[in-house]
């Protein structure tokens, strides 16, 4: 599965922006959105701005990233085992 993310740009210097997120601040390159400027969210992939997001656009998927997280924390349902849905011999895990 692959996954992009949200990150606003913080600074450009030439092809390459400095991005951050939730305190995490990256590197990344602007090749693929030329257009971006500083204050733009962009969604990230590889290392690649691939998107300039509008606010609402970019708000919406934090918020969804937020979900997830949320999820993650919360473990199992009541009575769920961990590994309900992948038996111990599954070869994938």
């Amino acid at each position: 599965m692959c996954l992009a993310i949200p990150m606003r740009i913080t600074a450009i210097d030439g092809p390459a922006a400095v991005i951050e997120a939730e305190g995490l601040v990256q590197q990344t390159s602007l090749m693929l959105v030329p257009d971006a400027r500083v204050g733009d969210f962009v969604l990230v992939h590889a290392g690649f701005a691939i998107a300039v997001l509008d606010n609402a656009e970019a708000a919406a998927r934090l918020d969804l990233f937020d979900e997830l997280a949320g999820l993650a924390d919360a473990g199992p349902e009541d009575g769920e085992s961990a590994s309900a849905s992948a038996p111990d011999d599954d070869p994938r895990i």
